[in-house]
């Protein structure tokens, strides 16, 4: 039936085809503009979004409703680290209209899924036991944490359009968060990359299970609401997360800016849910921290910890964050900036002297290759302070990403930012260029500082998308922080928002 009506009213229709056409903008879209702030969203129960209505007529860009605010703001009960639930459904219901780079991206996303989901079973160890340097060690742990994270990204992408394969996907990532805690899997010390390793991938067993957290369980109970839950964050808080604190303090380099990613991950996460069992730290007069011998936190026994709550942990590795890239902490050692006589930071001109100095010294101002070690060490740090800098503005506090050290011009995530682009350098670690480029531009257009605007200004003009897909890095997919074009890139027609925002700990 239908198809005759199309035959009959060809003339109709190729007239209000040419009229839509005309319709169109001829110039270039305009850089998205900011908008007020996305609702908070309330921790009580979701109710499924309804599903677009049957045979609508495709959407004009003038028509459609890019922010779906009203979605954002449904009842959820994940916190929400790099996305949320609801921001995914959007991403979705954008893609499903051919809306790039949604559509790609979602595509993208949704290869890797079933990739994963048809690969090798992965094989959980006995015990996490890194007697080397290699970071992918454990596989268990590298791999897997790639796997759960895509797979919960992959579950609610699809759970309106496809609940079937969806609750596949949302089944395999619950299987895969709940093995090590189950099995109560314990850490054999903290030598050689133990600590880096823990740190560089547990925050995706995190985010994946946050993502689940409305995923309706067995017996009907949301998982953020299961014994499940509980068992992950018990599970956390005693055996994990001392590693990724110890390298939040202890560590000036890439470890300590994944150490306190993952510290304040953990402690976001678990709450109210249990006390947090970690090292006694001393900070000495000359600035760096060293173990309490008090409080050693060595393998099971809990008693040689110190216990502290989640508000305290999550705050400190904020400050601690701060106090790092302005310099103002120190790690003494022979490998290090602070050992050798320079200073380890973020300098003023956003050069990161604990990572140039695996190519150069620590004064090098001047990268000399795309991806040296310095370029894929400097952006291995970065990947970590920006999704630090992210989970703080989904707690409502955007200063990790604005933060300058006004008296010595230190401390500069966007300086950092721009100084790897000045040295062209290759980014593989894709998605925080995506990550921060949906920031600093929602921020371009609130931020009150002309100075810093100007800066802003000059960065988001480097077309930050555009420089990835000339280096063929996008869409951005797998590397130490996923699918990034995914979770923060935008339509040039969007106006953007803030995340949804939930209180801190």
């Amino acid at each position: 039936m239908i198809n005759t009506c199309l035959k009959r009213n060809w003339f109709a229709i190729a007239l209000i085809g040419m009229l839509l056409t005309s319709c169109l903008p001829e110039n270039p879209a305009p850089m998205p503009t900011a908008a007020p702030p996305t609702p908070t969203i309330a921790p009580t129960s979701p109710s499924m979004p309804t599903a677009s209505t049957p045979n609508a007529q495709p959407p004009t860009p003038t028509s459609i409703d890019y922010a779906m605010l009203d979605l954002l703001a449904q009842p959820s009960h994940a916190r929400g680290y790099l996305t949320t639930p609801n921001e995914l459904l959007r991403i979705a219901r954008l893609a499903n209209l051919g809306i790039e780079p949604y559509r790609t991206s979602m595509q993208e996303t949704l290869r890797y899924a079933e990739n994963m989901l048809n690969a090798k079973p992965l094989e959980m160890p006995d015990e996490i036991d890194i007697r080397d340097s290699d970071i992918e060690n454990p596989e268990y742990l590298h791999k897997g944490s790639q796997y759960v994270y895509t797979w919960a990204l992959a579950y609610n992408l699809l759970r309106e359009t496809d609940p079937i394969r969806a609750e596949r996907y949302a089944q395999a990532a619950h299987e895969l968060v709940m093995e090590m805690p189950r099995a109560d899997l314990q850490v054999s010390g903290y030598q050689k990359n133990t600590r880096l390793n823990i740190a560089a991938h547990i925050s995706q067993w995190v985010y994946a299970a946050d993502l689940l957290a409305d995923w309706p369980t067995a017996n009907g109970i949301p998982f953020a609401e299961s014994d499940d839950a509980q068992i992950l964050k018990g599970w956390l808080a005693r055996t994990i997360i001392r590693y990724p604190y110890n390298a939040a303090y202890l560590r000036a380099n890439n470890w300590g800016a994944w150490g306190r990613l993952s510290t304040a991950v953990i402690a976001d996460y678990v709450g109210d849910a249990s006390p947090l069992y970690v090292q006694g730290l001393i900070k000495t007069p000359r600035l760096d921290y060293q173990i309490d011998p008090a409080f050693p936190c060595e393998g099971d026994n809990l008693s040689s910890c110190q216990t502290l709550d989640a508000s305290t942990v999550y705050a400190n590795a904020l400050t601690t964050h701060i106090a790092y890239v302005d310099g103002e902490l120190y790690e003494y050692n022979s490998q290090t900036c602070d050992g050798t006589g320079s200073k380890s930071m973020i300098r003023p001109d956003g050069g990161m002297p604990d990572e140039i100095r695996r190519s150069y010294n620590c004064d090098t101002t001047t990268l000399e290759e795309p991806y040296d070690a310095a370029a894929r060490y400097s952006q291995f740090a970065l990947d970590a302070m920006i999704s630090l800098a992210e989970l703080a503005w989904r707690r409502g506090d955007p200063s990790i990403y604005t933060h300058i050290n006004t008296e010595t011009n230190r401390g500069a995530l966007y300086r950092a930012l721009r100084f790897l682009i000045d040295n062209n350098v290759r980014f593989e670690h894709s998605s925080l260029v995506e990550i921060a480029n949906r920031f600093y531009t929602y921020q371009l257009n609130v931020e009150a500082n002309p100075e810093r605007r100007a800066e802003l200004q000059a960065l988001v003009a480097r077309d930050l998308p555009g420089l990835l897909k000339s280096q063929g890095q996008w869409p951005a997919d797998i590397n130490w922080v996923l699918f990034g074009t995914l979770t923060h890139g935008f339509a040039p027609e969007e106006t953007l928002h803030p995340p949804p925002t939930v209180p801190p700990r």
